[in-house]
C-alpha cells in the first residue's frame, strides 16, 4: 500500500470507532501529535505504552528528559479521553525497553482480556510508529498476527528537525528480536543487511558481532531531508570504510528510500533472490518506515529464514533526538497468509 500524507486522523470506517488504537510514551515532542491531530478520531480502546527506562530514574535518560516524559505522558492520556466512549478504556502497558518479549505477552493477555483475540469482525487496528523502539515494532507486528482478521494502519509522524550527532553512547547488549531468530544452518555463510542511520557505533558493532562472509549497508536515500543522507554515511564511515576495503566478498553500501515501506520490502526480497545460499540477517538501524519493509519481508518471505539482531546502547542523549513534529503519513499493512516461497 502506498505511504499517503494525512492531515487528520479519521477512523477505517466513517460510522464505527476503530477497535484499537495503540500509541507510545516519549520524551520526544511527536508522540502526542497523532492523538492531537483531529478532534473526530474515536477508538474503543486506546493502548499507551510506559517504559520503566522512562518513568524511573535510571542513568539512561536524563532527568530534563524525565520532565519531558512526565509532560507528554499527562498530554497523552488527557488527550486520549476525548477519543474515547470511557475513560476505562485507556490502558498503560508498563514494561522495559530492553525487553520486547515481556511486552508481546502483556500485549497478548491485554487482548485476551478485552476479547480481541475472539474477535468474529475484521479487526481495525491504528498504531502510533513514531517514536516505538524499532525492535517493539517487530514484536508487536509479529503478536497482531495472532489476532483474527484484521486491517492494520501505521501513523509515523516526522520530526521538525533533528540533532544527527551521536544519538546513543555505547552498546549494552546484542541480541536477536525475539521471534525473529530465524532457522540458520551452520552449512551457510552469512550476509548481513544492516540499515544504517545516525548511530555509526552500533551498527560497526553488530557487523563485528555477526562477522557476516557479506555485509549490503543501506543509506536512507532520498531521506527526510536533503542533508541527512550526507550525514549518515559520515557517522557510519568506519563500517563504510571496512567494507570498502573487502569490496571483493561482494560488500556493498546501496540507498534505500527512508519513507518508502514497499522499496525496503522489494529491494530486500529481490536481494534475497540473489543469495539464497546465504543465512540471512537484517540489522535495522535506519528508519521507522524502513521496519515495516523488512517486517513485510519476513512476513511474506518465511523460506528466507530471516534473523533481525539489534543493538541496544547505554545511554541516549535526548538531547539531540527530534525536536517538534512535522509531516504525518499512514501506510496500511497487508498482513495476510504467509507466502509459500
Amino acid at each position: 500500500m502506498p505511504l499517503i500524507e494525512i492531515e487528520e486522523l479519521k477512523t477505517f470506517r466513517k460510522d464505527k470507532p476503530d477497535d484499537l488504537f495503540i500509541t507510545c510514551v516519549s520524551f520526544e515532542e511527536r508522540c502526542r501529535k497523532s492523538l492531537l491531530l483531529s478532534e473526530n478520531y474515536k477508538a474503543k480502546y486506546i493502548i499507551i505504552w510506559d517504559f520503566y527506562e522512562l518513568t524511573d530514574r535510571k542513568i539512561i535518560c536524563s532527568q530534563d528528559a524525565l520532565n519531558r516524559v512526565k509532560a507528554n505522558r499527562k498530554i497523552l492520556l488527557e488527550a486520549a479521553k476525548s477519543h474515547l466512549e470511557s475513560e476505562r478504556n485507556i490502558f498503560l502497558i508498563r514494561c522495559f525497553r530492553s525487553d520486547p518479549r515481556d511486552g508481546y505477552y502483556k500485549f497478548l493477555e491485554l487482548c485476551r482480556i478485552l476479547g480481541l483475540l475472539a474477535y468474529s469482525e475484521v479487526l481495525t487496528i491504528t498504531i502510533d510508529i513514531s517514536v516505538f523502539p524499532k525492535s517493539y515494532l517487530l514484536v508487536l507486528f509479529k503478536a497482531f498476527e495472532s489476532l483474527g482478521k484484521k486491517q492494520i494502519r501505521a501513523i509515523y509522524t516526522e520530526p521538525a528537525f533533528y540533532y544527527p550527532e551521536r544519538l546513543t553512547l555505547g552498546v549494552n547488549s546484542i541480541d536477536y528480536v525475539p521471534f525473529y531468530n530465524g532457522n540458520p544452518t551452520p552449512l551457510k555463510p552469512n550476509l548481513l543487511f544492516i540499515f544504517c542511520g545516525f548511530e555509526g557505533e552500533r551498527a560497526y558493532a553488530i557487523w563485528e558481532h555477526v562477522e557476516p562472509e557479506k555485509t549490503i549497508a543501506f543509506i536512507g536515500e532520498p531521506g527526510y531531508h536533503p542533508q541527512y543522507p550526507k550525514i549518515a554515511k559520515e557517522l557510519n564511515k568506519y563500517l563504510i570504510n571496512a567494507l570498502n576495503r573487502e569490496k571483493d566478498k561482494g560488500n556493498l553500501v546501496m540507498e534505500v528510500s527512508a519513507r518508502e515501506p514497499d522499496e525496503v520490502y522489494n529491494r530486500l526480497e529481490s536481494l534475497w533472490e540473489e543469495n539464497r545460499n546465504y543465512n540471512i540477517v537484517i540489522s535495522p538501524l535506519g528508519t521507522k518506515l524502513q521496519t515495516l519493509g523488512i517486517y513485510l519481508f519476513t512476513l511474506k518471505n518465511p523460506s528466507a529464514h530471516a534473523q533481525i539482531i539489534y543493538a541496544t546502547p547505554q545511554r541516549y542523549f535526548e538531547n539531540y533526538y527530534s525536536r517538534g513534529s512535522s509531516k504525518t503519513f499512514q501506510y496500511e499493512l497487508e498482513i495476510t497468509e504467509r507466502s509459500k516461497k
